[in-house]
């Protein structure tokens, strides 16, 4: 009987262990680049998420992504890069980057997803995206200018190298660090992701202190 306490007792010790010391190896739940992107985030640790608000995958992933955020705190910075795979998300990511020119990326980027993923609301011109995020507050003929700006246009080019040079290939993609790219297949689904994400950016933070 004392024999089967004692194991017991090791048990608990182990087990939390084996935990906290989770290890994820690249080249097989995550992809590191073979030139790493260059960073000046100081001690912070950039996390780039790559997405469409026409993707079924990015909406389902968008809370988790919220909730990741939010237990990194101060450790990361998260970066949102619109990609656009067909001729239909060239509205949404448009749509994105003139949010953003207009400092409205956080009043607008989970009605977006809404409208569309759970209203039916198709969002292919710059009419129906104005209603969209008018609804949030945005003032709709500021967000039409912006949409249709020199700043936007080359927000959209640049984001496309930006997905090019991380060689995004599906969506939602996540960049650690200019360093290492994460996808839904290689780490092994969503909830898997966001770990495989979190032993990164932890691991690239306590290397910089």
């Amino acid at each position: 009987m004392q024999g089967i306490h004692k194991l017991l007792a090791t048990l608990l010790l182990v087990v939390p262990a084996l935990a906290w010391g989770q290890s994820f190896q690249a080249g097989e739940d995550y992809r590191e680049l073979d030139e790493p992107v260059s960073m000046d985030t100081g001690e912070v640790v950039q996390v780039r998420e790559f997405f469409s608000y026409a993707c079924p995958h990015c909406n389902s992933f968008n809370p988790r992504m919220h909730s990741l955020m939010e237990d990194l705190g101060e450790r990361a910075e998260l970066v949102r890069t619109p990609v656009v795979f067909n001729r239909s998300w060239e509205p949404v990511a448009r749509a994105y980057h003139a949010t953003a020119a207009l400092d409205a990326v956080e009043a607008t980027h989970d009605a977006l997803f809404r409208a569309i993923h759970d209203e039916g609301r198709r969002l292919q011109s710059v009419d129906a995206v104005a209603d969209v995020v008018a609804e949030q507050g945005v003032d709709p003929e500021a967000f039409k200018e912006a949409w249709d700006s020199f700043t936007v246009d080359a927000s959209m080019r640049r984001a496309q190298r930006v997905a090019r040079t991380y060689g995004v290939r599906s969506t939602p993609t996540v960049a650690v660090a200019g360093k290492y790219v994460v996808d839904v297949r290689q780490a092994g689904g969503q909830q898997r992701m966001t770990e495989v994400i979190r032993y990164l950016v932890d691991r690239e933070y306590d290397d910089a202190q």
